[in-house]
């Protein structure tokens, strides 16, 4: 038996010495009565010993424990079908099942089937060991994540779960384009998606299973830093030329420096009129030939980037390069035809590159860069400017914003999303930050505070609950988007969930055992009874002669 009683609050104290008191007062007081008896001094003395014991006993809510097992319950979220919830009950061994209609919170331990509660019934689960079983239906998104900000050219990640009814195909296509797809078996199925983030501002993509739109995943393309970029070439072709034009669209400074003869060179410039260029440039763009010129090497040396186009021998180019730039390119010869034909309408010498530890491929191209002191990229694409001519300007474009993602460092500042973003539900937002730390980012109306990660002081973090739906402003020159609230989103109901489960583990002591040691005590009304009893007894005795 023990009692509930906090003793480090100084009123209890105070309580317990007035009942002490009252006792010796009791006492005192019956003792030195002179009209009363012996026996009539026990009587009331008695009577007054066991108010007083009553109210020490109130007071001291005492409780002891009592053995009996816990009840367990399935707490059944809506939407979840009767067969499911008879199966789980089935396999689970749980008797009692409920909804969030009928429940009572007077249980031990409650397993959540399903994602969707009402908050009302949330708040009832405090005080009980949790478990959380979620409820998919076929043929929909379990989970679903990518990021819903990133740099144009950036590759994009989709990563997700879906259990599928029957073998088909799970697409994720921009408009009428496919980026990429993937064949699902029947059953639970993990996916990955990746595509280049070729179109700047904001964009949008849907994932499609069969010919059901499951979801569209939208995220905002930030522009690069614009480059200044030299072309240096032996001889000018369509293929530079296309490419430089394609540059000086984007908004960099291009230079293309041309060596027509021993003695005779020219220069063309877009975007940057009537300059010199007076520091190294942040990418060269050249053939194997000039492998060992000085601008190429202090490009390098000084962390910039170089990009070797027009192959004409894999092998022997790459050993040149290698010579030259300390790099270490492999090139297996893959047929004997003079190029192979690729998916997307462009042409490839017939090598592939040989992995090394340092080296990252272009997605869906025959193009990689290897990290050195600067950033080494080889191209064995044999033509590209036959895309911009014939007007496939996405693929053209896909292509080497591709390129340039994987050559070009990215900028100082990054903020890093997770979507699907909900509103109303906690999302963190970082900021990688490698001038002076912010202290606040704008997202929409709301302003979000910052603070440092321990595991990086240029990594800052921030929590925002996204007040507003749609397309949300970051910092004035970014956006995220922000879902509006839907009664039967699943993934919006998964999250709330799970970020509950995590706020109970967090603050609750979860009761493990299923038979564990219950406390009891007397209710109010029991001492009520006695303490009425008790002051009737007392106004009764001395009226008894």
């Amino acid at each position: 038996m023990q009692s509930i009683v906090n003793w480090t609050d100084p009123i209890n104290w105070l309580i317990a010495t007035t009942l002490l008191i009252l006792l010796v007062g009791q006492i005192w007081l019956i003792a030195r009565n002179p009209s009363l008896s012996i026996g009539r001094k026990w009587v009331r003395g008695g009577l007054n010993g066991l108010l007083w014991l009553l109210l020490t006993g109130y007071f001291l809510q005492p409780e002891w424990p009592i053995d009996r097992p816990a009840r367990h319950i399935l707490l059944v979220g809506d939407g979840v079908p009767s067969a499911f919830v008879r199966r789980m009950k089935d396999s689970l061994r749980i008797q009692e099942s409920f909804t969030s209609q009928n429940f009572k919170a007077n249980v031990d331990s409650v397993t959540m089937l399903g994602q969707r509660f009402p908050t009302e019934t949330l708040t009832k689960l405090s005080n009980v060991a949790l478990r959380w079983i979620p409820y998919d239906a076929p043929d929909q998104l379990q989970s679903i994540r990518w990021k819903g900000i990133v740099q144009q050219g950036e590759m994009q990640h989709v990563t997700g779960r879906i259990f599928s009814s029957e073998t088909q195909p799970l697409k994720l296509r921009f408009g009428n384009r496919t980026l990429d797809s993937v064949a699902l078996r029947e059953g639970d199925n993990t996916f990955a998606f990746q595509f280049p983030a070729f179109a700047l501002g904001q964009n949008q993509v849907n994932v499609i299973l069969g010919s059901t739109t499951l979801d569209t995943l939208r995220y905002f393309a930030r522009s690069n830093q614009p480059l200044t970029i030299q072309f240096l070439l032996n001889n000018p072709d369509f293929e530079s030329k296309t490419l430089a034009d394609w540059l000086g669209k984007q908004g960099h400074s291009v230079t293309i420096s041309a060596t027509l003869s021993k003695n005779l060179s020219s220069t063309l410039r877009i975007n940057n009129p009537g300059k010199s260029i007076s520091k190294t440039p942040d990418l060269i763009i050249t053939e194997p030939a000039n492998a060992n010129n000085v601008a190429v090497r202090k490009a390098i040396v000084s962390g910039k980037a170089v990009m070797f186009i027009n192959l004409t021998n894999p092998e022997t180019d790459c050993q040149l390069i290698n010579r030259a730039m300390g790099s270490r390119w492999q090139v297996r010869k893959m047929s004997n035809e003079p190029i192979i034909p690729l998916s997307n309408g462009l042409n490839a010498l017939p090598y592939r590159f040989v992995d090394n530890l340092n080296q990252f491929p272009v997605t869906n191209f025959p193009v990689a860069v290897q990290q050195t002191t600067g950033r080494l990229g080889v191209s064995l694409l044999s033509e590209t400017y036959p895309l911009a001519l014939s007007g496939d300007s996405l693929t053209y474009t896909r292509l080497w914003t591709s390129v340039l993602a994987r050559l070009v460092r990215p900028d100082q500042n990054t903020f890093q999303v997770e979507a699907p973003v909900f509103k109303g539900i906690r999302q963190s937002i970082l900021v990688n930050s490698s001038g002076k730390p912010a202290r606040f980012v704008r997202v929409g109306s709301d302003t979000t505070y910052l603070h440092q990660l321990p595991i990086n002081e240029r990594l800052l973090e921030g929590v925002s609950l996204f007040p507003q739906s749609g397309w949300q402003s970051v910092q004035d020159t970014l956006a995220v988007y922000v879902n509006d609230v839907v009664a039967d989103d699943l993934l919006r109901n998964k999250q709330i969930i799970s970020q509950f489960i995590k706020a109970h583990l967090q603050q609750q002591t979860i009761r493990t055992t299923l038979n564990q040691a219950i406390s009891a005590q007397l209710p109010n009304w029991i001492w009520l009874l006695f303490l009425i009893t008790c002051f009737t007894a007392l106004w009764v005795e001395p009226k008894i002669s």
